[in-house]
């Protein structure tokens, strides 16, 4: 069966995961953002009416808006692209009912070093510790972790090798979608076939572009190669000329990379358990509104 891939997964990025420690989490995550907090903070209910909205992380600051709650805690634990309900406990209804907008800013002299770490496929220790200190401030946000793990895969190379041309230095590359570490992607466009193309790429981005496309799988970069390289994923069972409406999106589908060509590149995609964590909400109240 021939699945189709969300069109804005072959532009987005994956999550970058480790080791998970259980350990128990309090107010002692405002002590620790002490050292870098949010400038300016204002947490309101979102108007009647809007439409559903989302998460961003600006240049200089966080922002949530016409969505619950739920999704800024999640993000102040997880990498944004894989966060979900399923990996919080202990949810208050209200978490999910009532819509707010958050607007955090970062003060100016703290914002090169913002965007320096925001801008990277590793995870964001700095954004995450802010939010987690914001919650714990403005909800009296208390949580715990326990050990978890989530299906995955492990990006390995294959057994004749990579198939893989490295990067030209002073190389010029096709206008895409601009990764943290320098490299581009260009998506699916009509009349071709079905691929990404990659330049400019190493192996740990391409892992993290591959999260995004595997539907809450997240990939973990275990071949070994250490430089960039220029190359094309195709989708391998889509016949020339087929409409790519055609093809069944299935977000639930077990194996969302089955179709990809990786063996045209020397690689192949493992399924494995990756350790995670699991968090679990103690007590949090609605926030203070400004």
């Amino acid at each position: 069966m021939i699945r189709r891939i969300c069109t804005v997964g072959l532009l987005s990025c994956g999550m970058a995961l480790g080791q998970a420690v259980a350990r128990p989490v309090a107010a002692t995550a405002a002590a620790s953002a002490k050292a870098m907090a949010f400038d300016v903070v204002s947490i309101r209910p979102s108007k009647p009416g809007s439409p559903w909205g989302g998460v961003q992380v600006l240049p200089d600051g966080y922002r949530a808006w016409g969505i619950g709650l739920w999704a800024t805690v999640a993000h102040a634990y997880f990498q944004m692209e894989l966060y979900s309900t399923d990996r919080l406990q202990g949810m208050q209804p209200w978490m999910t009912s009532d819509k707010y907008d958050v607007e955090a800013k970062v003060a100016p002299a703290d914002v090169a070093e913002w965007q320096r770490q925001t801008r990277t496929t590793q995870p964001q220790v700095m954004l995450q510790t802010m939010l987690q200190g914001m919650l714990a401030e403005r909800c009296k946000l208390v949580v715990h972790r326990i050990p978890a793990e989530i299906e995955g895969y492990a990006l390995v190379v294959g057994k004749n090798g990579p198939k893989l041309k490295e990067t030209p230095p002073g190389e010029v590359f096709p206008a895409g979608h601009v990764q943290p570490d320098g490299g581009e992607a260009i998506g699916y466009r009509p009349g071709e076939k079905l691929q990404v193309s990659f330049y400019g790429f190493s192996m740990g981005a391409f892992a993290h572009h591959l999260s995004g496309m595997s539907f809450q799988h997240p990939v973990v970069d275990k071949t070994g190669l250490t430089g960039k390289y220029d190359f094309v994923l195709l989708w391998q069972s889509m016949d020339p000329g087929e409409d790519l409406k055609a093809i069944v999106v299935s977000p639930t589908d077990s194996n969302p990379l089955a179709n990809w060509n990786f063996k045209a590149l020397g690689l192949e995609v493992r399924p494995i358990k990756i350790p995670t964590e699991t968090i679990v909400i103690d007590h949090i109240e609605r926030p203070s509104v400004d």
